[in-house]
């Protein structure tokens, strides 16, 4: 296995296990591989991706977002076929020693048995649940509803209010306050 910056030739791959892995309301929509080629291009270096991949076969991908004192983990998926198999714990040891150990990201309220065991995953990779305020993420896209979260970080990640991650709400969401 190994990691490598996502490349066009993965972007069908990439399209798939993220529309296949994330609800709409917790997701952007890209119409296709073009329009994917063009947001990344826009963002202008902020946003990144990379995909374990064992030969030609995509096995998960992370995609983030690099801010002045810290790394915003966007979306991270594991094809469902290869889940349990430390793909994820070590996709994380990657991002951790090549981009950053410090770490934000949000994940769903322990509502169900498969956001517990993704919040366990996250703590068992080094993260807290941060609750110094209420979360909501910001729809992505009109006609899309809020989302109820919490934010966990790994490493020194300042969070002391909803200005701490500013940047990351103005960039990621478009929310300019």
């Amino acid at each position: 296995m190994e990691f490598v910056n996502l490349k066009m030739e993965d972007y069908p791959s990439f399209l798939k296990l993220y529309n296949d892995s994330f609800p709409d309301n917790e997701r952007r929509i890209y119409e296709d591989e073009e329009h994917l080629a063009n947001f990344i291009k826009m963002k202008g270096g902020k946003f990144h991706a990379f995909a374990a991949k064992d030969g030609d076969l995509f096995l998960a991908f992370l995609s983030y977002w690099t801010f002045l004192g810290y790394t915003y983990v966007e979306h991270f998926a594991v094809q469902p076929e290869h889940r349990g198999k430390r793909i994820g714990a070590l996709m994380l040891n990657h991002l951790f020693k090549e981009v950053s150990k410090d770490v934000l990201i949000e994940v769903e309220h322990p509502e169900t048995d498969e956001a517990k065991r993704r919040i366990k995953f996250y703590e068992q990779n080094g993260f807290k649940v941060r609750r110094e305020f209420n979360y909501v993420q910001p729809p992505y896209s009109p006609g899309q509803e809020p989302v109820a979260m919490l934010l966990m970080t790994h490493g020194n990640v300042d969070l002391h209010n909803s200005d701490s991650i500013k940047e990351m709400l103005a960039e990621v969401y478009n929310v300019n306050n």
